[in-house]
């Protein structure tokens, strides 16, 4: 142990020497201004804290949420999925769409550019002929009354006409006194052997009642569908139909010629 003198002097050296350490600290600290120093920077607007307020508390929530998850993304690699990209905005979903439909319709159109090529459209054409081809209704009208003429029945004297799908028929005396049946146009269709009492039609078919010398008989002739020379109406039994004497008066009953003679007979034959 020391004296109590050398206590006090150990005492006194142990304070300067704290002293001087604390003098040598401060002075290294107030060495230079502290704008000289190379370390301090300036912040600008924007940076540094910002106190969250109501206005950007869920701006502030939001970045906090991101954060956690950017810490347990990073302390737990393992649970984070594979990424799929950044999400779609309302603006990039509609052009999208739009891309889509513009690319349907260019579609559309070279598929039927395709088909116009390969299979070009006669049929409106056709149709339009076909329109053309129809009857308006004036001719259609005609022809109505031109049918129901053709079905019905005639009857004439020898000067007179009958006519069928628009031809007229009359008969004829030829200048060698022998009768005939000609067209319109004057040509002779055919010569009777006897002398003509009546002009009939019956549909397509004229009937020409005439006398002979040894009674009386019926020339028919089918338009449209009789061959040369002449022919008559025939009963049941295959043979002409006629009488003795000679005809008074024809008519046309139906499907019947009532003839009757000159003694008053009446004969009814059969069209059918």
């Amino acid at each position: 142990m020391g004296t109590g003198n050398e206590r006090r002097r150990a005492s006194r050296e142990a304070g300067g020497a704290r002293r001087r350490l604390f003098r040598s600290s401060g002075s290294a600290k107030t060495d230079g201004l502290a704008s000289e120093s190379d370390e301090i920077t300036t912040i600008r607007a924007g940076q540094g804290a910002r106190v969250t307020t109501r206005k950007n508390a869920a701006e502030a929530a939001d970045r906090a949420r991101k954060n956690a998850e950017a810490r347990y993304a990073k302390r737990h690699p393992e649970e984070v999925g594979p990424q799929v990209g950044p999400p779609r905005s309302t603006r990039n979903v509609v052009l999208i769409v739009i891309a889509a439909i513009l690319a349907l319709a260019v579609v559309f159109a070279l598929g039927t550019l395709v088909t116009s090529l390969l299979f070009p459209a006669a049929e409106p054409e056709n149709h339009q002929n076909e329109q053309n081809l129809r009857p308006t209704a004036a001719e259609q009208e005609l022809m109505e009354q031109q049918e129901a003429h053709n079905a019905a029945q005639e009857q004439a004297g020898v000067d007179g006409s009958v006519s069928y799908a628009g031809e007229a028929y009359s008969l004829h005396q030829g200048e060698g006194g022998a009768w005939g049946l000609a067209n319109a146009s004057g040509d002779t269709l055919f010569e009777i052997e006897g002398t003509p009492v009546a002009l009939l039609r019956s549909a397509e078919t004229i009937l020409i009642p005439e006398n002979r010398e040894d009674g009386w008989d019926v020339v028919c002739y089918v338009i449209g569908g009789h061959l040369s020379g002449v022919t008559y109406v025939v009963g049941s039994d295959g043979n002409a139909v006629g009488g003795s004497g000679s005809i008074d008066t024809v008519e046309l009953d139906g499907t019947t010629l009532r003839v009757t003679d000159d003694s008053g007979s009446t004969t009814d034959v059969s069209l059918v």
